[in-house]
């Protein structure tokens, strides 16, 4: 999976900001429409814009993809889109 393309999608959810880290090139994708008493503002972590590793967050902490199952674009847009569904209520 080509993180380019993912990117490429996640910028057409409204829901997400895509944010680059101060130190380093890896970017965040940020829910805007969280509410407030949620501490957690991301729901997709450390993407490297030019390899194809991030982090999810499942259960309390954040998950490589890998141990997650994650193989396409698909499917992380709808674990992302879930996760949205979650922050915004």
């Amino acid at each position: 999976m080509d993180n380019k393309i993912l990117l490429e999608r996640l910028a057409k959810i409204p829901e997400i900001k895509l944010n680059k880290h101060k130190k380093s090139d890896l970017i965040n994708g940020e829910c805007i429409t969280r509410k407030p008493f949620h501490r957690r503002k991301n729901v997709i972590g450390d993407i490297n814009p030019n390899g194809n590793s991030f982090i999810l967050y499942k259960d309390g902490k954040w998950v490589s993809k890998n141990k997650l199952g994650i193989k396409t674009i698909e499917e992380t847009i709808e674990w992302i889109k879930k996760d949205i569904e979650l922050l915004s209520k």
